[in-house]
């Protein structure tokens, strides 16, 4: 093989049924995200709504307040699970153009986005472990300190 040449990788027709049905059910999980997504805005306006009843019923402003922060978490969640699903709807949309019209620019933007998708995920992944090793190392603490207070 020449050193100027560029390697190519070619994908064989039972390659390209795998990447169509792979691109398929991409687009299907990312909608039944999407949904998803759309129902918990809904719980977080339902929280916000609460709160709203509740501060006018209670005196004191705690409960109104714990529901208004845990629709501010939802709306948070829901934002955070919308954008990999974007990136595999646009990863699925892609691929299923590229493979039924043979074109190797639009699977090549195919791939750019299952990268941002997978770029996406991971990184949520690490710092939710990081958050979770944070808050066991803060339990510890606090149980050492609760357990030296006795």
């Amino acid at each position: 093989m020449d050193t100027n040449e560029t390697p190519q990788i070619i994908v064989t027709d039972q390659g390209k049924l795998y990447l169509l049905e792979t691109a398929k059910w991409a687009k299907f999980l990312a909608i039944i995200n999407f949904i998803f997504c759309g129902l918990i805005v809904i719980f977080a306006v339902a929280c916000f709504s609460l709160s709203s009843t509740l501060s006018a019923d209670i005196p004191i402003p705690l409960p109104g307040m714990f529901f208004t922060a845990y629709g501010i978490v939802l709306l948070i969640a829901a934002c955070i699970s919308a954008i990999p699903s974007y990136f595999l709807y646009r990863f699925g949309a892609r691929a299923q153009k590229a493979i039924v019209s043979d074109d190797t620019v639009t699977m090549t933007e195919a791939f750019e986005w299952h990268k941002k998708y997978y770029k996406f995920t991971g990184i949520v992944t690490i710092v939710g472990l990081c958050i979770f090793a944070l808050c066991i190392i803060i339990g510890v603490i606090a149980g050492i300190a609760a357990a030296s207070l006795y």
